[in-house]
């Protein structure tokens, strides 16, 4: 778009459109709570603490919910500095460009985050500051051809330089004033406000004089560009996106160039925290291998960080890091905000180690996959699955005073009153007659330990097993349990199946399972040697990541973002499942399996999302 139109565009919307708005001058602005944010992902996301917003919300420090309208505190502004706003009834794209002096482009590269479907009433966004761009030039620059004939029609109607005067006219022998208004079809006095010099002087043969656009052209004229205004200004949202949208395209290269950073520790004795690193780029290693017997191709960069007292900042300027089209990694969390650093500025993908489940990074860099799901997140997808397995359940509370509280149950006990539901709660110790004479045979009858720990389990666990046999055959109960069950598993594995045994995780593996089986074969084959028995396993863990992020990429190229969540192969053991924190941050895992050690003694991992 040439600076013309850039100029008559901004000059007219200005007149048009009203000034900044007063409300982004308050003291605060309004958040929507989405399901699984508490009030540290939301304060980390603004970059205020609990406390702030505990002040302007009281009672939100015992609990808040999905749907509940929070004030969050603006920070006190710096010149230059981006802020939030919450999208009000009426506004468009268009429109916030206009008011805040700043481009859509800038609008949709600071809130990666923000599509069509998602620009609506509450959402909150990053407003970019004020450049005095014209709101459209960039966006229809970078859209070139992709523009609506319509579009490019009103934007050179508002670009035509429309002269003073329609043309001029030179004076012949004996013409009068009165003649050439006639002939022109315009006004004496049109004619002499044209010419003023002629109302105190007379018309000359050979004079030039201006001939000007009558009141019935000048009002054509009007709204044709009044038209063509209205047209820019009611430009879908959809299509401002698009075109956008259009102008990132770019493509990957045929290979892929990946990066791992991890500390393999090759200075130190061999340590577990060494074997885990190192299992995690062997199970990358058989991720590459099987993309490449299905014609993907990719160079790998294995680099160590050392220890976590180390600066990796000589690593990511390095030549070993150009090219690079994603990150695995790192460990430490120095290591983690220095990457984060290099990731938002080179745009680069960075897939942050599982290890870590609470980086912040992830609320201010779009490049950020955090696979551990942080626990918030986590446990609404827990009681969203539990109560889709169990859209009816009898919740029997065993309480293990002694030992510390599980906070899963907190939730779940929120989640029971807001269904309207009740649950109970004995001892842990309750006779096994007792505990049978209060189950209800319409219902699952579904136990759960108030702790997560192995002694009470395994007090427990022989109650249980003696209820599971007097019980009538047709009344459903279970045992629902935490991730550490699958630790306990091969010292309790008789006894969870007879007690028909639930639990919830973000990863799961049993060589029972047809996918972890192969896997470590392959693993075998390729090493000569066992994995090393842990939880999670770090090589299944390279293995799974590897995979799903190189494929996608490779099949969608820069663009495989919005296609994360396709699922392209049952994982040994991680699940994928990612969401934006916000609209200018990066993605949580919110993936949840439920595995479930049946009575009829079966392992399923259930995924809730396939």
């Amino acid at each position: 778009m040439t600076g013309r139109i850039k100029n008559v565009i901004l000059a007219l919307v200005l007149l048009v459109l009203p000034a900044a708005q007063a409300s982004s001058q308050e003291s605060y602005f309004i958040h929507t709570v989405a399901q699984g944010q508490g009030l540290y992902s939301i304060a980390r996301t603004y970059g205020v603490t609990e406390n702030d917003i505990i002040k302007l919300n009281p009672g939100s420090e015992k609990v808040i919910r999905a749907g509940q309208e929070l004030k969050i505190p603006r920070r006190e502004q710096q010149v230059g500095a981006l802020r939030y706003h919450t999208v009000q009834k009426g506004e468009t794209l268009y429109r916030l460009s206009v008011e805040n002096r700043v481009s859509v482009k800038d609008i949709c590269d600071a809130n990666p985050g923000l599509s069509a479907e998602n620009f609506k009433i509450g959402q909150v966004i990053v407003i970019p500051p004020a450049t005095d761009e014209d709101p459209l030039a960039s966006t229809f620059e970078a859209a070139a051809g992709n523009l609506p004939q319509e579009t490019v029609q009103a934007t050179e109607t508002l670009a035509s330089e429309t002269p003073k005067y329609r043309t001029t006219h030179v004076v012949e022998r004996r013409e009068t004033i009165y003649r050439i208004c006639k002939d022109y079809g315009i006004t004496q006095a049109e004619f002499l406000d044209a010419n003023p010099e002629l109302k105190s002087s007379k018309l000359r043969k050979g004079m030039t004089v201006n001939i000007p656009f009558s009141s019935t052209e000048l009002i054509a004229i009007k709204e044709k560009i009044e038209d063509a205004m209205r047209h820019i200004e009611s430009i879908p949202d959809s299509t401002l996106f698009s075109l956008n949208d259009a102008a990132q395209e770019t493509d990957l290269p045929d290979i892929l160039t990946a990066a791992v950073l991890m500390p393999f520790c090759l200075d130190d004795t061999v340590s577990v925290n060494q074997k885990m690193m190192v299992e995690f780029y062997q199970g990358v290693l058989l991720a590459l291998e099987r993309l490449k017997d299905e014609g993907i191709s990719v160079n790998l960069k294995v680099l160590d960080t050392g220890s976590e007292s180390h600066s990796i900042n000589g690593i990511l300027t390095s030549d070993k890091m150009k090219d690079v089209n994603i990150v695995f990694g790192p460990r430490y969390a120095q290591h983690i905000t220095q990457a984060s650093e290099w990731s938002l500025e080179h745009g680069v993908p960075l897939v942050i180690l599982p290890a870590n489940s609470n980086t912040d990074e992830v609320f201010d860099n779009p490049n950020v996959f955090q696979i551990n799901t942080p626990q918030s997140y986590f446990m609404q997808e827990v009681y969203n699955h539990f109560f889709k397995q169990f859209p009816n359940p009898k919740v029997i509370v065993l309480d293990a005073e002694e030992y510390n509280r599980n906070p899963f149950l907190d939730g779940l006990e929120r989640e029971l009153k807001n269904r309207g539901m009740s649950y109970e709660k004995i001892g842990i110790d309750t006779a096994p007659d007792a505990i049978a004479g209060i189950l209800d045979p319409t219902r699952d009858n579904i136990f759960i330990i108030n702790s997560s720990g192995s002694a009470p389990l395994s007090t427990i666990l022989p109650t249980l097993q003696l209820v599971s046999r007097m019980k009538d055959p047709s009344v459903r109960t279970m045992l629902f349990g935490y991730p550490e069950y699958q630790i306990y598993a091969p010292d309790h594995l008789e006894e969870f199946y007879e007690v028909n045994t639930w639990f919830y995780s973000s990863f799961y593996t049993n060589n029972m399972l047809q996918e972890a089986a192969s896997f470590g074969a392959s693993f075998r084959r390729a090493f000569s040697r066992q994995m090393m028995v842990s939880y999670p396993s770090f090589a299944a863990y390279g293995y799974d990541m590897a995979y799903h992020f190189l494929k996608c990429m490779a099949t969608y190229g820069n663009g495989f973002e919005s296609h994360i969540n396709d699922t392209f192969d049952n994982p040994v053991q991680t699940g994928f499942k990612f969401e934006r924190v916000n609209n200018w941050g990066g993605f949580v895992n919110r993936k949840v399996f439920f595995i479930h050690l049946s009575d009829q003694y079966t392992v399923e991992k259930i995924d809730f999302d396939r």
